[in-house]
């Protein structure tokens, strides 16, 4: 028999808003293949994605802030430039789980 308390409070962790954001950021394809991207070779540029994903550089730059703002990427900046990683574990795990590939500009782990 189901325990109905157990897949009700399963259910009840889609509703969290940071696993609903989480899936909403995953669900455009732009965002997606950006992140496939940074998971694939860290430390790229906004031009470097842009190029890499075949989307133009604003447009680049309105997917990394959104991702940005929803924590999955952060950014370092080197001099006139910013250079777009994967910002924790979690992300980096997801990836791997959707079949994201390394490149060999990827750092072993």
């Amino acid at each position: 028999m189901v325990d109905g308390s157990s897949v009700a409070a399963a259910a009840a962790a889609a509703a969290d808003p940071s696993t609903q954001e989480l899936v909403g950021q995953l669900s455009d394809p732009v965002r997606l293949r950006l992140l496939y991207a940074i998971h694939a070779a860290p430390g790229q540029t906004v031009a470097e994605l842009a190029e890499a994903v075949g989307i133009r550089p604003n447009n680049a730059t309105k997917a990394l802030r959104q991702l940005t703002e929803a924590g999955l990427v952060r950014s370092e900046p080197q001099g006139r430039s910013r250079h777009f990683e994967l910002a924790d574990q979690t992300a980096h795990d997801l990836l791997h789980r959707l079949g994201a590939p390394h490149s060999e500009l990827h750092p072993p782990h």
